[in-house]
């Protein structure tokens, strides 16, 4: 197995939109630091051309259908917020608010208080 260096602070991100959001996205992407680590999801018909997303290199792009990205929004704050606060790991959200019919099933407070 392959030992990790952990990088302080280690700072990961989680941009969540529609294909109404591309430019909101593509701003926010050239705001982040080069060594970022996160995705960014963006719900979009399957017909529609998504264009390229210019990333920082740990930064990957995920396409999913309408009405998913809650769930994948769900999925990436299950897997990386974690339950304890942890002074040497920052962790950024930006979700659109039109993005998925659905909301995320999220305790914001408890969220806030994590981060």
């Amino acid at each position: 197995m392959r030992s990790h260096r952990r990088r302080v602070p280690l700072q990961h991100v989680l941009l969540a939109g529609c294909a109404d959001d591309l430019v909101v996205l593509q701003s926010a992407l050239a705001l982040l630091p080069a060594d970022v680590y996160g995705q960014v999801v963006v719900e979009i018909d399957p017909d529609v051309d998504l264009p390229v997303l210019e990333t920082p290199a740990r930064v990957t792009v995920h396409r999913v259908w309408p009405g998913t990205a809650d769930r994948a929004v769900a999925a990436w704050i299950a897997e990386w917020i974690p339950s304890e606060p942890d002074a040497a790991r920052t962790v950024g959200l930006w979700i659109s608010a039109g993005s998925s019919a659905r909301s995320v099933p999220v305790e914001l407070d408890v969220v806030a208080q994590t981060i």
